[in-house]
């Protein structure tokens, strides 16, 4: 990674978004610490193209989100769900030694790359579109769902139910969601919401300005797909309302993630 960072390309092409990592000293004592390859574009689905050092820097900013709105949730055991090839999760053991992270993601290739690329701190599991974790009740401290809830759609309750269940009394999950706010931003996103317009439902309930006219809306692009081709909008009266039957709301902060989606911060009760 440390020579990811010497390449003038990579830093002058840096997301604006991320820009500001950059000047922590903290920051490049990561970097130079950091001796996990990055993966290829086909390893990340594309994400960030060619860009290695941006694709870096997003895992490093949504630790700083989480640790910033669950400042109590402990890294001894993070389940990392539907956690790719690591982006986030090298971040928690570069911040914590001690930390342990299981990633769980439904596309196998991606569990390869990190049982294959991560020393044993950190495993892969390969799970299914169907709400289950192979993991010990109350075995984890901190569940971090980044961008997987806004592609749940027939599943939210069992999928919520077994993040409780895998949680240790007091845990902390922290979920991104597309909002309200994300609902208004949408023209703001041109690929996603390209994307979405290929949706008649989406284009005969979007107005510009108006708000959502649902408390929850689902737009599938693969109806023969079983494995959330959709993308899930939901106001915050719905997560306090629906969510609290499984957990404490702490928090529903908007634009967190990356600036564009919420992130619900929950906590599982000790009683």
């Amino acid at each position: 990674m440390a020579e990811m960072y010497r390449r003038p390309e990579q830093v002058e092409g840096v997301d604006p978004r991320f820009s500001w990592l950059l000047d922590d000293p903290a920051t490049l004592r990561a970097i130079e610490r950091d001796k996990i390859e990055i993966p290829a574009d086909i390893d990340r689905e594309g994400y960030c193209g060619d860009q290695h050092l941006t694709y870096w820097l997003s895992g490093l900013a949504d630790l700083r989100m989480v640790q910033r709105l669950a400042p109590n949730a402990s890294l001894a055991h993070v389940l990392d769900f539907g956690g790719a090839s690591g982006r986030f999760a090298r971040h928690v053991v570069l911040a914590d030694e001690s930390a342990k992270v299981t990633v769980t993601d439904l596309n196998v290739n991606h569990v390869e790359w990190v049982e294959q690329h991560f020393g044993p701190s950190v495993r892969g599991v390969k799970v299914s579109p169907y709400p289950y974790f192979p993991l010990a009740d109350g075995s984890v401290t901190l569940c971090v769902g980044l961008s997987v809830f806004t592609h749940i759609d027939s599943y939210e309750s069992g999928w919520l139910a077994e993040i409780h269940r895998v949680l240790a009394d007091g845990g902390y999950a922290l979920l991104t969601i597309h909002s309200e706010q994300t609902w208004r931003m949408l023209p703001s996103r041109p690929d996603l919401f390209k994307r979405l317009e290929r949706n008649p439902g989406f284009t005969d309930a979007f107005r510009p300005g108006e708000p959502m006219p649902a408390e929850r809306l689902v737009f599938a692009y693969n109806s023969n797909s079983i494995e959330h081709n959709c993308n899930v909008f939901m106001n915050s009266d719905y997560v306090r309302q629906r969510w609290s039957r499984w957990f404490e709301v702490v928090d529903i902060a908007h634009r967190a993630h990356h600036d564009f989606q919420a992130a619900v911060v929950l906590r599982k009760s000790s009683t």
